[in-house]
């Protein structure tokens, strides 16, 4: 595949160029949270440690039956760390919506509460985003127990991403992320304005996501992409297709609706190339395939 380092919808401006602006930049963390308290309370230390004071972290508790969270949060009394309790479940898709409503920093991330930030994340991402809507910093996968791997999925996504850091946008990116998505969603650092123009639908349970980065693509959003490793995400050991027989195909369904969908918007816009990748959905479809045997 010929790959631009950049494509542009609209023009942009490196952080060097607009550095006296990015000077009060800071980024809201948003933490929806359910599960895990003890990789919560790693979640949270990750946060702490970062190089960089230019964040605020927001835990967003829906509901989940444990004091756990409530009693480290009254304890660890750090002005830079606001808990709230909903005092009933949401679901995380509404709670993803709170997030991004409460957000009020430049930048915002909807960061997952048991995957790790390393100490650099918000020194990095604000430093690089400059005029981006969106910014994927690089991702090491971990396992339960917090040890590096590499899981088919995520070799894929590797094979899938740009082969060099930079700002991606137009129907050279929707065309790249319809083959196979290789973003992880709890990394990426949001501009807050951006994404306040967008909702998660609640009609979604696990491809929320892939639906607002691709309108945010079709608007006009532009990406930029860091090779730089900064995010642990967390993938436990039980496979996709394990999963999927008990949800009963949840993600394929889902998969199955979104790109249909944009196939249509974006033959609408005339980006031929990335609707008949939609329609084709190779990786998706192969992977529904594969998951039958496992």
């Amino acid at each position: 595949m010929n790959e631009p380092s950049a494509t542009f919808t609209r023009s942009f401006r490196s952080p060097s160029q607009r550095c006296a602006m990015a000077k009060n930049n800071s980024i809201d963390i948003m933490l929806p949270y359910w599960g895990d308290f003890g990789l919560l309370k790693k979640t949270v230390e990750s946060v702490l440690a970062q190089t960089s004071d230019a964040w605020h972290l927001t835990v967003i508790d829906d509901c989940y039956p444990s004091d756990e969270a409530r009693k480290y949060f009254a304890d660890l009394k750090d002005p830079r760390v606001t808990y709230i309790r909903h005092k009933k479940n949401i679901g995380i898709t509404n709670n993803f919506n709170y997030s991004v409503e409460a957000a009020k920093a430049d930048y915002c991330t909807i960061l997952g509460c048991d995957d790790i930030l390393l100490p650099s994340y918000v020194e990095t991402a604000l430093s690089h985003i400059g005029d981006a809507d969106f910014y994927q910093p690089g991702v090491e996968v971990i396992d339960s127990n917090g040890q590096i791997y590499l899981p088919f999925v995520d070799r894929i996504k590797r094979i899938l991403q740009p082969k060099q850091s930079g700002a991606y946008s137009g129907e050279f990116l929707a065309t790249s992320l319809c083959r196979g998505n290789w973003l992880y969603f709890p990394s990426i650092v949001w501009k807050t304005t951006s994404l306040k123009r967008y909702r998660f639908d609640p009609d979604y349970k696990v491809t929320q996501d892939v639906f607002v980065e691709l309108n945010l693509i079709k608007d006009g959003g532009v990406l930029y992409f860091d090779k730089t490793p900064t995010f642990q995400y967390r993938r436990f050991a039980e496979s996709m297709s394990s999963k999927e027989k008990k949800s009963g195909g949840v993600r394929f369904d889902e998969e199955n609706r979104v790109y249909d969908y944009f196939a249509k918007k974006f033959s609408e816009v005339g980006w031929k190339r990335a609707a008949r990748t939609a329609h084709h959905r190779l990786i998706s479809r192969s992977h529904q395939f594969l998951s039958r045997f496992a």
